[in-house]
């Protein structure tokens, strides 16, 4: 009986522990936009653009200046902010290709056998709540450990006025107002109805600014558009037209799809209208930022609340005379518009107020951070190669790293202090290198130049050494691996490792622990 007696009180004392400790740990609001490069913010120089709410959660919190997506598409990138994990080892690589959806299987998530941060949240206490673009997979239930979920089928947005919404157990059309505007209020509305019983972390994944076409090429239906109509824009390039897109239309190896995608680029290239429909659309983004931020307060939460603010990937709009994606050339193009992405962390009494830092931050290293700044930095993503960068956040100091990697199917990446060096795979295109010192805007590749010789020798010998650790053979491209859901150019694929090869949808088991 005593022993039976002790070990309930040692239980009883255990499960008062971890009470407390969920009462000490942070709400987390995570916003993240979708294809915002850093630069079109005011926070990070932009002239152009009114982004005050964003930039006053920068004036807050500590800002960070190089950060960088793993990859230049939406669900490749969305699957790392979940999974710690490199493309090449959750093998999606590019967009998950809408049209595909009926062909998947009913309840494929693209992710769902790793280690995720909602379900990690989850299975620690937190109540967990995605609001907005999903992109991973079938979009119909809850997945990966959210228990709120708000959604819509598609990742590539036609219209941002008319949508189908998948509202936990609902489905209903909203056609009355803008898809940023309707995911707002239904962020709103969650912090409005939160009881506070358990933290929450809510992740509101914006459908905008967007910056593709249709809904970003010329006038915009917004209520911020005729603020920008008629204005000139010094933040946007006006250049000729990529010579690689032009060879792309000439050639008769181009798929209709692919040649309808670049026409449309070109048709947004130095256009005024669709300038300020860009401009239009960071601004609306903004007003959502600035709503939900109101409606923290408000409910009381501003203070005991983490606020983290990023963007999946930057889109180009005008530099190296492209609009869109880096995959719109062939091979892809990995400039630091499309690649430097926005991250802005604020926590108010425990984040310093108003700080920068120029640290060099891979998506792969967010997922990890945020576990160990709510105290379970004990938790890993298996093989993740991401590192907390927590004490930065709070003005401690350490060893970092001195480079970030990311990949784009063909194209590999190293990015340090001083250069970027893109290889690529075998038959596929040129390496490149930039001096980033010396050029920072991109315009001289300086590989194959005798005085750059060691350099790119060290560059190859990590970049090599970086994903011959981590990536997973199953869906290493560069070893005749396979990927998830769809690729950009398939063709490629088959005629590298035959014509067999294509991308899978199988339903892996789920991961628990």
């Amino acid at each position: 009986m005593k022993t039976s007696l002790l070990f309930r009180l040692v239980v009883l004392f255990m499960l008062a522990d971890l009470a407390c400790a969920g009462e000490q740990r942070p709400n987390i609001l995570f916003i993240l936009t979708d294809n915002q490069a850093a630069t079109l913010l005011g926070a990070y120089g932009n002239p152009d653009i009114r982004t005050p709410n964003i930039d006053r959660l920068a004036a807050e919190g500590i800002t960070f200046t190089r950060a960088y997506a793993v990859n230049g598409m939406c669900s490749p990138t969305r699957a790392t902010l979940m999974t710690g994990l490199m493309p090449s080892q959750h093998g999606i690589h590019s967009w998950l290709d809408d049209e595909l959806l009926d062909q998947w299987p009913e309840s494929w998530s693209a992710v769902a056998e790793f280690r995720t941060l909602p379900l990690t949240l989850k299975n620690r206490g937190y109540r967990t709540a995605m609001i907005g673009k999903w992109h991973l997979g079938q979009p119909w239930k809850a997945s990966i450990g959210y228990q709120y979920w708000v959604t819509f089928p598609y990742g590539h947005t036609i219209d941002f006025w008319d949508n189908t919404i998948i509202d936990n157990d609902r489905t209903y059309p909203v056609k009355d107002r803008h898809i940023v505007d309707f995911f707002t209020e239904k962020a709103v509305e969650y912090l409005q109805d939160y009881a506070g019983e358990e933290p929450f972390y809510l992740q509101l994944n914006y459908d905008g600014p967007y910056t593709n076409p249709p809904t970003n090429y010329g006038p915009a239906r917004n209520r911020f558009y005729r603020d920008y109509e008629g204005r000139e824009f010094k933040s946007f390039p006006r250049t000729a037209y990529n010579e690689n897109l032009v060879q792309q239309l000439l050639s008769e190896d181009t798929n209709p799809f692919l040649r309808g995608k670049l026409r449309e680029g070109l048709a947004m290239h130095n256009d005024p209208a669709t300038m300020a429909n860009v401009a239009s659309q960071n601004t609306l983004v903004d007003d959502g930022v600035g709503r939900v931020l109101a409606a923290l307060r408000e409910a009381g939460l501003e203070e005991n609340t983490l606020v983290i603010f990023s963007s999946d990937q930057g889109n180009f709009y005008g530099q190296h005379g492209l609009w869109q994606h880096t995959v719109v050339t062939t091979p892809s193009s990995m400039y630091e518009t499309a690649m430097n992405v926005p991250l802005i962390i604020r926590h108010p009494g425990r984040i310093e107020a108003g700080r920068t830092s120029s640290l060099l931050i891979g998506q792969y290293d967010i997922p990890v951070t945020i576990l160990d700044y709510v105290g379970m930095g004990e938790v890993s993503f298996d093989n993740s190669p991401g590192k907390s960068f927590s004490p930065a956040l709070t003005g401690r100091t350490g060893e970092w790293n001195d480079a970030v990697f990311f990949e784009q199917e063909e194209t590999r990446v190293i990015r340090t202090e001083n250069h970027v060096y893109w290889k690529r795979l075998r038959s596929t295109g040129k390496s490149e290198l930039y001096d980033m010192k010396k050029d920072p805007e991109q315009n001289r590749n300086v590989y194959g130049d005798p005085a750059y010789e060691e350099i790119v020798a060290g560059l190859d010998a990590r970049l090599t050494a970086f994903f011959g650790e981590y990536a997973d053979e199953k869906y290493d491209l560069w070893r005749g691996g396979g990927a998830k859901g769809s690729v950009d150019r398939p063709e490629r694929y088959k005629r590298l490792y035959g014509p067999d090869w294509t991308p899978e949808t199988e339903i892996k088991p789920a991961f628990r622990e």
